[in-house]
Formats: C-alpha cells, structure tokens, sequence
C-alpha cells in the first residue's frame, strides 16, 4: 500500500463518484471526461492496492474497503480545507501559542504582564517557565521555549535580545539587624563582615553580587549562605539569618510590611535591565511577535518605581 502516491484529487473525484453514483455525471460534477474520473479511481485503487468501486453499465457500487475509504476521505478533505481558515486564526492572533521562560525575579511582575496580554489576546495560548538564567537561555537553545525574560543576556552571537523593564538590586536585611540602625550608606568593606545570603550560580543576581563586591565577595569571613530562590532568601531574611541582594521587584509587599529592611550602600541600587531573548535568525510565529511588541510596548509595567531607594 503506497499511501504517498494518494493525491487529494484522487480523493475528490472518489467522493464525487460516491455522490453520484455513475462516473458520468462525477465528471459533470467536476468538469472532467468520464475518462478521466476512471482514471483517477484506477491509480487510487493501485496506490491502495484494492478494489474501492463494483462497476456495472448501470451503477457504480462501493466495496467494502471503498465505504471505509469514503468515510475517511470525507474527514481528511474537510481537515485539508479548514487549513486556510487555521492559518487566517493565526496570522490574525486568533490562536497559537508562546513558550515563555522568566527568571525568578521577574516571575513577581510577569504574570500581570502575560495577563493583559492574554485579556488583549484571548485565543493565544501561553506557556510559562520559571528557571534561573542559566537554564533560561538552555531551554531557548533546546527550542523548549521561544522566548527568555532575564537580566544580562548571555553572551552569544546567535542571539537577539530587546529591553522590556527596568527594576533595581537593594541589600536587604532584619529590621532588627545590626545594619538597620544605619542611616548613612553603608560601604561594601563593611557590609561584607556580616553573613551574607547569596543565590545560586548561574543565577543572574548571583552574578551581580558577586561583581558589586569584587574581589571582597570571596574573601568574605564567612561562607555565604547559598539558596535557590528568591522565597528561599526572603525567608532567610526574615529569620534574620543574614543580609543579601535582590531585586526590588520581588520584595514590595514585605517591605511595605516591614519585614524586610532596605540597608542603604554605597553604590546602590543597582539599575538592571529586564530582557526578552530569542535565538537570532529564526521564523517567528505571529502570536511570539506580537507578545514581544506587546512587551517592548508595555515595559513599564516591568519597572517597579525603585527610586525611593536612589
């Protein structure tokens, strides 16, 4: 049975025949010979390798492989022509759909973001990731994802990448803390004798700590208390269990609670970037090009107003 050799024409003229029942009028019916329709049921019956039709001077009657064939082809065919209409949905933003990986510290602003997208866009259908950098842009290189928000893009030839926020890095702290007392900025040399609380490597605000402090960063008194998630240093924070960085985005509702205390330091905040990040010279589908302009657009809703920490 050599299915590639069937021919969507092959099927039409198949069905018109089951319509009419006389290879006569099936081309009437499709303004062909009735040569030509008998042409088309012979190479479909030896692309099948079976005999769909009982020809007699009167009638033309299915067998039974030709009443499965007919049941099928009718499916195929209205399949084949809705494709047209598929494509419109699409091209039109009225479906598809977007992988979309977000670090951590932006999965606090993100969701509202996605959500007025969606309410702009109802049938786009989005996936949400939420990973470190590291594992952002692993995904978009393994076609997991088709689009990365994340801080400082990593460097690499074969990407593109546009700026969709802004936010701040503050150091943080106990409100009972040693380091709440202070008014004045605090220097790095003396903030780095007290325990700090780092991320992950290959988390972006790792990267950023370690290159405010420098050499000092290593040559800390002590360890720093490594966590995996932003929650995780939060958490640690309000223990008291030490100090750390972290983006004002992630940290709004505790320190509007005083839960957390904003230590100001010589050299901060941090001003940072949000990104979107894509492989470069890639087909982009329509719903993935209209939710980076939607994001370019509205990248202000990606900046958390830091400048109470200036």
């Amino acid at each position: 049975m050599r299915l590639k050799n069937v021919t969507l024409n092959q099927l039409r003229t198949f069905l018109s025949l089951v319509r009419n029942e006389s290879f006569t009028r099936a081309g009437q019916d499709l303004s062909v010979s009735p040569a030509t329709v008998t042409s088309q049921i012979k190479h479909l019956e030896d692309a099948l390798a079976t005999q769909l039709v009982f020809r007699t001077t009167r009638s033309v009657r299915l067998t039974d492989a030709g009443r499965a064939l007919a049941r099928q082809a009718i499916k195929i065919l209205h399949l084949v022509e809705g494709i047209p209409q598929k494509i419109g949905a699409v091209e039109q933003l009225e479906q598809g759909e977007v992988r979309v990986g977000v670090i951590s510290s932006a999965k606090y602003v993100m969701p509202r973001v996605l959500s007025a997208y969606q309410r702009e866009y109802p049938g786009i259908s989005l996936e949400m990731t939420i990973a470190n950098r590291d594992r952002i842009w692993e995904s978009i290189l393994q076609g997991e994802i088709d689009l990365g928000i994340m801080g400082t893009p990593p460097e690499d030839v074969n990407i593109e990448s546009s700026v969709i926020g802004t936010h701040q890095l503050v150091m943080l702290c106990h409100p009972d803390h040693a380091l709440a007392t202070h008014d004045e900025p605090v220097a790095p040399g003396e903030l780095i004798k007290h325990q700090l609380i780092a991320r992950e490597v290959g988390s972006g605000t790792r990267l950023a700590m370690a290159a405010f402090f420098g050499g000092l960063f290593h040559q800390a008194p002590k360890t720093p208390l490594v966590l995996d998630s932003n929650e995780a240093i939060k958490q640690a924070i309000m223990a008291n269990m030490g100090v750390s960085l972290l983006s004002d985005s992630t940290c709004q509702l505790e320190l509007g609670l005083g839960l957390i205390h904003h230590i100001p330091v010589h050299g901060t905040p941090l001003p940072r970037k949000w990104y979107a990040v894509r492989t470069a010279n890639t087909e982009r589908n329509p719903a993935e090009e209209s939710l980076l302009s939607f994001l370019i657009e509205h990248g202000r809703r990606l900046s958390q107003a830091s400048s109470r920490y200036a």
